[in-house]
């Protein structure tokens, strides 16, 4: 057992158990000073410290003093060399006092207290020991003081206000005249409702200084007094505070990632800040967009991952509660959002198409879904939010995206959408998120094709280095000077995290660490620290988070306890709380509920709540920081946590919240089955618009909770409806469909049929046209209801003409058209009699075309559904087209591409185009047409609606080349043949074959021409479609022609005579086709012909007006045909 060697009051020394009397007073001085010094000490210095006289007399006297010390109880506690001396394997109770003070022992450490260092012991002779003594008495005073005022604070934050008193007063009673614990006891008497005795210690510290200094307390002290006497009651919230500073830090280390912001800001490009939490990602995007203009925030949370745009959602309403005016906004897009916040809905139109969308993919007894075309829905939804981002940025106004690497999978489609549409609305994206290796999948695929078009530029942000925590606690203490040590021991263990840094110098502020005196900042080891390895600094930022909330909330006091309730709600709730939200979440009935409010502020205060105005007079409380969250998260019991979210259920269907959020709460209350039924509720609402793709992760929470729990027949249903929604979404439900099959066999026909009809559908996906027939006509065995066997035969006419042959479709369409009569469904009836006119004009059979048109006119206006109804006026505009109608054509696509960009259908609005487009492969493409069909190719792309896109980009090659933009209209037409080849799609690649070989043949090259046209020909002959193989055979004889071979040519031009039709009197066919019979023939034989082809040009010319006439005349082969 080591002595023990005790010098913090009168020095004692204890060998084996029993206390020795040290009379030696130079032996005691020489061992406390060793003791204090923890090292070894050159014997000179120590003799000149013990004795006075010259340098050899004194280290004779200390040679003197060491013999006589041998074989006394000193001899043990000195460890000697020639040159130095060094304290022995002693224990002191100055290490012990330093051990307590350094963890944070405020009470064992005081309780070591004796009076002092050396308390009562004198030396005679040592002046130059004298003068070490003093101060050394006064640091271990000044420690003792910073463990009784440790303990103090720590009793006070327990609620155990007696005891804090005590020590204060125990301090007191050695300095009465320190104000902060003069205070500190007013306040503490005055929580304890002990007001006269608040009054007393107040007036009896005013006597001490007038008596003693002839001044008062200071003015902070005296308004606290006169509170007391006017009986306004204190909160315990009112107590410590931390520095102002802490809660208002300066952006320090930051220069260099500003610059890159300034550099790099611009429309069309996604600025994406990345870093580790507690980095400063928020603090940085907030500040640069706050003085850059304004600026819209979308924060993802991590609750909101399984809710579709569940950032842009709150985004919107913050922006109603901060008093935006949604009838700044178009009504369409206003329309549009509505799908998301109701709050938005009030217009006609908006309920019309909500209306129109009724669809089928359950039948009678099951459930019923809208079943709006989801990619056009999407993609009107997407630009909605872009038209509303730019509405409260205005120009040059910033969307601050903070933590993407949340965001949900519909808002990370938007991404690209919106990145690329801010180019052309003129405002700036800047985004914050997780390092890159913690990205989800989808994120990381969004980037990345972000980063292929070069629309993405990163900037990873660092930690701070030793330099800039110097310059930051620098700032926050107000200091111009020092803080070296401390800002080193404070990056060691931080690593530089600013947040980590901050809650760290928190906990040790809160823990009575570190002090606010005399204009700096102090801390217990100030005075012997060497690095300050002392200070007691949390291994983690969960750590420090954790230790700042448990001391924040240990004891029992009502406020405590209210405060620990409040950050548990919040972190659960991971949203903003209004007050009321609180008190309904916590079941506080009173408005005036001092303790909920007084933890609120005290809450708010300690930096871990941040208040927050979203609205005038409202606030909202939410938790500082995620880190903060997640730290609240992981120490709380898991009873607790449901328990919470059985209140979230029940306060969320009070207030009638959508099923989604619902779920979520009924998931993790530990209420599954109901859960799923949340889900399958939120699935079922999605599906009918825009959140179609989100409706999926829905489906696969229910299915997930619900396990093996369905019967045969619930899981098919379930995995039917997920099947007919990936169809919807242009997705192969080939996984759900193998689930199906041993279902479908064991529940008999109807689950037969709709597994074969499903198969179908898929198969038109797929372009597996051999399969899907097989299927459809298997749904149509199975089918026994007038309306299974209309949608058999319906798919199965639709599959035949796919598959290209028009006549095999002709049966199961005409048949397709009874049983939806006979079933009474007149909207399918119309759209199969729809497309019963479409067979008949491309046979060439205009009497049968306009029966078929005028019934499903007739059924469309019946059922008044407009989106048909603009579908056939397309039809008649194309026919007018046909028939050379030009001036007809041109006002029913205006009128059509006015209605669309009224309604905002971007489907709607690519159909007229496309009129207007067909309308100038003849008359020109003008400015306006080129602009909008540049910018919609754009958004087909955003949208991912590639064959709007191929089909956008043949019809902008086809205008090109009829103002004889050669080179641009051949690289347009030839991207969109590569691109319909792709998709397999058959029925417009003729089209574009026609315009390219024809682009070929202006532009001199006859033989390559030749190849595009032969294969158009080929291909309208496969598809028995006659007019446009006449067409292509007429242009196929030019490019002959054009190289010499005349024999061919006019073997090409006598077959396209064959396939004639007078009705069809447009250029590229009754016109052209007469000229190429005629060039082919040669002059002599062929000029009746060229007459002809020349007078059916001049009746075109007639029938418009004079701008469209001089167009028309300026066309290239206009030019050739009337030349001639």
């Amino acid at each position: 057992m080591k002595p023990h060697l005790s010098l913090l009051g009168p020095p004692t020394l204890t060998l084996k158990g029993k206390v020795v009397e040290l009379s030696q007073r130079k032996a005691v001085a020489l061992v406390a000073y060793l003791a204090t010094r923890r090292e070894p000490v050159e014997r000179s210095v120590l003799a000149g410290l013990l004795w006075e006289g010259d340098e050899e007399a004194a280290r004779r006297n200390l040679r003197q003093e060491l013999f006589r010390l041998k074989g006394s109880v000193f001899e043990p506690l000195l460890k000697q060399t020639p040159q130095t001396l060094a304290l022995g394997e002693v224990d002191t109770d100055l290490e012990a006092f330093l051990g307590h003070l350094t963890r944070g022992e405020w009470a064992k450490a005081a309780g070591i207290w004796r009076g002092g260092f050396l308390c009562g012991f004198e030396v005679r002779g040592g002046e130059a020991f004298l003068d070490w003594l003093l101060p050394e008495q006064e640091r271990w005073q000044g420690l003792y003081r910073e463990a009784m005022l440790g303990w103090a604070r720590s009793r006070e934050a327990a609620g155990a206000y007696h005891e804090a008193i005590e020590i204060y007063r125990r301090l007191l009673e050695a300095d009465p005249y320190q104000e902060q614990e003069q205070q500190a006891v007013i306040r503490l008497y005055a929580l304890l409702g002990e007001t006269p005795a608040a009054l007393r210690q107040y007036e009896g510290y005013r006597e001490v200084l007038r008596r003693e200094f002839g001044v008062e307390p200071s003015p902070e002290t005296q308004a606290l007094y006169r509170r007391l006497r006017q009986g306004k009651p204190l909160t315990e919230a009112e107590g410590f505070s931390l520095p102002r500073a802490l809660n208002e830090p300066p952006l320090v280390g930051r220069a260099e990632d500003w610059m890159w912001l300034e550099a790099n800001l611009c429309s069309g490009v996604l600025l994406l800040v990345t870093g580790e939490p507690g980095v400063g990602k928020s603090r940085l995007t907030q500040e640069f967009s706050r003085r850059r203009g304004r600026t819209l925030v979308v924060r993802q949370r991590e609750s909101g991952r399984r809710l579709g745009f569940s950032g842009f959602i709150e985004a919107v309403r913050v922006a109603l509660e901060q008093g935006w005016d949604p009838a700044g906004m178009e009504a369409a897009w206003r329309d549009e959002l509505a799908w998301l916040v109701p709050e938005l809905a009030g217009s006609l139109e908006a309920s019309f198409r909500r209306e129109r969308q009724e669809g089928w993919l359950r039948e009678a007894g099951r459930v019923r879904f809208k079943t709006r075309p989801s990619r056009s829905a999407k993609s009107h939804l997407f630009e909605a939010l872009a038209r509303f981002v730019q509405n409260w940025v205005g120009p040059g106004g910033i969307l601050l995206w903070e933590d993407v690497h949340w965001a949900d999978e519909s808002s990370l489609e938007f991404l690209p959408y919106l990145v690329q549409r801010s180019g052309g609305l003129g405002y700036m994206v800047l985004a914050t998120a997780r390092p890159e290796e913690r990205h989800p999948a989808q994120l990381r695929a969004v980037l990345q094709e972000l980063k292929a078009e070069q629309a993405l530029r990163v900037r990873v942000l660092r930690n701070l280095e030793v330099a800039e925590v110097l310059e930051l606690i620098r700032h926050l203490s107000g200091q111009e000077s020092g803080g070296s040590l401390f800002s080193e021991r404070l990056h060691k263990s931080t690593g530089g995290n600013p947040f980590f840094l901050l809650e760290t110098l928190r906990f040790l502020f809160e823990q009575g660490l570190l002090r606010v005196g005399e204009g700096s900042w102090r801390t217990p080891y100030d005075a012997f620290t060497a690095d300050y390895h002392e200070l007691p600094v949390p291994p983690s930022v969960q750590g420090a988070v954790l230790s700042r909330f448990q001391h924040l909330t240990e004891g029992t006091s009502p406020m405590r306890e209210q405060a620990l309730r409040i950050a548990q709600a919040l972190a659960l709730a991971d949203q903003p709380l209004s007050l009321e939200a609180l008190r309904d979440l916590l079941r506080e009935g009173s408005p005036a509920d001092n303790a909920l409010l007084a933890a609120l502020d005290q809450l708010v205060q300690a930096g871990l709540v941040r208040a927050g105005s979203d609205s005038p007079g409202g606030v909202r409380f939410s938790l500082s920081h995620e880190l903060s969250r997640q730290a609240i998260l992981a120490a709380m019991p898991e009873t607790t946590r449901m328990g919470f979210h059985a209140r979230f259920v029940e306060l969320l269907r009070i207030s009638g919240a959508p099923p989604e959020r619902l779920a979520l709460h009924l998931h993790l209350a530990g209420r599954p089955r109901e859960a799923a039924q949340a889900y399958l509720q939120a699935a079922r609402a999605a599906r009918s618009g825009p959140l179609a793709t989100q409706a999926l992760s829905y489906y696969a929470e229910a299915r997930s909770l619900l396990g093996e729990n369905l019967s045969p027949a619930d899981s098919f249903a379930l995995l039917a409806e997920i099947a007919e929604l990936k169809l919807i979404l242009g997705e192969n439900p080939r996984r759900e469909v193998h689930q199906m099959e041993p279902l479908a066999a064991e529940l008999g026909k109807a689950a037969q049929y709709r597994l074969r009809l499903l198969e179908a559908n898929a198969a038109v996906l797929s372009g597996v046209v051999e399969e899907g027939i097989l299927s459809a006509r298997q749904a149509l065995e199975l089918a026994e209801t007038p309306l299974e066997r209309g949608r058999a035969l319906f798919r199965l006419a639709w599959l035949e003409y796919r598959g290209g042959d028009p006549d095999a479709q002709l049966e199961p369409l005409e048949q397709a058209i009874q049983a939806f009569h006979e079933a009474g469904e007149r909207g399918l009836e119309a759209q199969a009699v729809r497309n019963l006119s479409g067979y008949w004009l491309r046979l060439g059979q205009l009497e049968a075309f306009e029966a078929a048109y005028g019934e499903a006119l007739r059924l469309a206006e019946a059922t008044q559904d407009r989106y048909l109804l603009r579908r056939l006026m397309a039809d008649r505009a194309n026919v007018d087209w046909v028939k050379g109608r030009y001036g007809q054509s041109l006002a029913a696509g205006e009128r059509l591409l006015a209605e669309a960009r009224q309604t905002g259908d971007l489907w709607a609005v690519w159909d007229a185009l496309q009129v207007q487009a067909l309308n100038a492969s003849v008359l020109g493409l003008d400015e306006g047409l080129e602009q909008a069909l540049q910018d919609s190719l754009r958004e087909a792309e955003a949208a991912g609606a590639w064959r709007d896109r191929a089909v956008l980009r043949s019809d902008l090659g086809a205008g090109l080349m009829a103002i004889n933009r050669l080179a641009e209209a051949r690289e347009h037409l030839s991207i969109a043949l590569r691109e319909l080849q792709e998709l397999g799609e058959r029925a417009r690649l003729g089209h574009t074959l026609f315009a390219l070989g024809w682009t070929l043949l202006d532009s001199g090259e006859p033989e390559l021409a030749e190849a595009y046209l032969s294969e158009a020909a080929d291909l309208w002959g496969e598809r028995k479609e006659w007019r446009h193989r006449a067409r292509s055979l007429a242009a196929l004889a030019l490019a002959r022609l054009r190289y010499g071979n005349r024999a061919k040519a006019r073997e090409a031009a006598q077959e396209a005579m064959r396939y004639l039709e007078d009705w069809a009197k447009g250029l590229f066919d009754l016109p052209l086709v007469l000229y190429a019979y005629a060039r082919a023939l040669g002059d002599h034989e062929g000029r009746p012909y060229l007459i002809h082809s020349q007078r059916g040009i001049h009746e075109l010319a007639a029938a418009l007006e004079p701008t469209l006439r001089e167009r028309l005349l300026a066309n290239r082969f206009v030019a050739h045909a009337l030349g001639k």
